[in-house]
């Protein structure tokens, strides 16, 4: 009865349905729908960089200006959906364990994604974890964090199959509604002898927003080359397996027991 009530209430206002989601307030109905159904959404994205997925953040405009400067070869965006998780997610808590999961980059080691160009399921990082500094890769403890600060970077070394082993600048952002990270190539990724993506032009942007129990996981994966990418659509295809990978892994830290190591100061 009290649905009917509503649904006749949304309807005389003329609301959408599912206005009173509050995951509506950051993306389309369309993506509300898919994503409450269990399911993603994803969109290639083209030379020009135009995005189409990114949630209504205060960042939203930064994001899309980043990826249309890049001008990228082949992209994807993806957004998911983290649903029932064990706690709170939108309470201090729930934010600090958030952005401890995500400065967590050794569990990244043995993940695994469906490699489509082999046509299985692979590990993706054979190595993962933070460094002191792009210039010196000594490898340090995971950072964790007892408050978290407006902004913070963190310098990684991660080794796949694809692009080898590669030190990473990751840039996080706090904001009110939203945690973000920005992941950026600091060396030159080479097929064989032959230079295939340089420094900065391997760009990623993930979001995380949470919501009651939920988290609302957006991101964007691209690349620019001068070199020939083969079948396009694969191409996105892999990106896209790598977002979910990363989506996945996630939900499996936020899942995890708490591990403390040494904290960091903000």
């Amino acid at each position: 009865m009290r649905f009917i009530l509503l649904a006749i209430l949304m309807a005389l206002l003329g609301l959408p349905a599912g206005a009173d989601d509050p995951l509506a307030r950051y993306v389309d109905p369309e993506s509300l729908q898919k994503l409450r159904a269990g399911s993603s959404v994803s969109s290639s994205v083209a030379s020009e960089g135009e995005l189409r997925l990114v949630p209504a953040i205060a960042t939203k405009a930064s994001i899309a200006a980043d990826v249309r400067a890049l001008r990228p070869t082949v992209g994807v965006e993806m957004l998911r959906l983290i649903p029932d998780l064990a706690e709170q997610m939108d309470s201090p808590e729930g934010w600090l364990k958030i952005y401890n999961a995500l400065h967590a980059v050794s569990s990244m080691r043995g993940i695994t994604y469906y490699s489509v160009s082999r046509g299985k399921m692979e590990v993706l990082f054979s190595k993962s974890y933070a460094i002191s500094s792009a210039s010196t890769p000594t490898q340090i403890a995971d950072p964790v964090f007892t408050e978290i600060p407006k902004d913070d970077v963190l310098y990684t070394w991660q080794e796949d199959r694809s692009f080898g082993g590669i030190p990473y600048l990751e840039s996080f952002q706090y904001r009110t509604d939203h945690l973000a990270a920005k992941i950026e190539n600091l060396s030159t990724i080479s097929l064989f002898i032959f230079p295939l993506v340089t420094p900065h032009n391997l760009l990623s942007h993930v979001v995380v927003i949470p919501v009651d129990k939920d988290l609302l996981f957006y991101g964007v994966a691209c690349l620019r080359t001068g070199m020939p990418i083969g079948d396009r659509h694969s191409r996105e295809e892999s990106l896209e397996n790598r977002l979910v990978a990363m989506a996945d892994w996630l939900k499996g830290r936020l899942s995890a027991p708490r591990v403390d190591t040494a904290p960091r100061a903000p």
